[in-house]
């Protein structure tokens, strides 16, 4: 097999300041968003929740605790068991300035106050549509994001094996309808 990493969105840090005194936790959303906030979470005393393994690892790496991380099944899902974990009040989230989670709801529901801190933003990255239209068929895809499948999904063909990681990938993939 040969593999291939086509990078389907770009990014920019915002620039926003992590100012968390009023915050008793933080979600680290992704590990883009913990690497750009790794200085402030490293002066953070709180729990520290992540969307999933790859961001507790990076966090972990570099020297930051992480209370408990989440299944990549979407903050909705692992926000209770989180609760379970250290009950919190005040959440810090730490993500892209678009996020596919319903911050309102997830608030409401597990009655916690969320500030959002949006510490990067996206944006479909330039894809060679020639090289694209080479490809032999049938591929592999894997998407991260719901953003990556809206970018990209215009390339799937039937018989083409798409894995979804994440709950704003699965939303965005149902959505878009690729030829299957």
């Amino acid at each position: 097999n040969r593999v291939l990493h086509i990078p389907a969105l770009t990014y920019a840090p915002t620039g926003n300041p992590l100012n968390f005194l009023d915050c008793d936790s933080a979600f680290v959303g992704s590990p883009r968003a913990a690497a750009i906030a790794k200085e402030a979470l490293k002066n953070f005393a709180g729990p520290i929740f992540t969307a999933g393994p790859q961001t507790a690892r990076f966090l972990l790496q570099q020297g930051i605790s992480v209370a408990a991380a989440g299944t990549e099944k979407g903050a909705r899902d692992s926000f209770p068991r989180f609760l379970e974990i250290r009950k919190v009040q005040n959440v810090a989230w730490i993500s892209a300035l678009e996020t596919a989670a319903d911050l309102k709801q997830i608030a409401a529901e597990n009655q916690v106050r969320i500030r959002h801190f949006p510490v990067y933003k996206t944006q479909a990255a330039k894809v060679d549509e020639q090289k694209m239209q080479r490809l032999e068929h049938p591929l592999s895809w894997h998407f991260y994001s719901g953003k990556a499948v809206n970018a990209m999904s215009r390339f799937i063909q039937e018989g083409d094996l798409v894995n979804l990681h994440g709950a704003s990938a699965e939303k965005a993939f149902a959505l878009a309808q690729p030829c299957r």
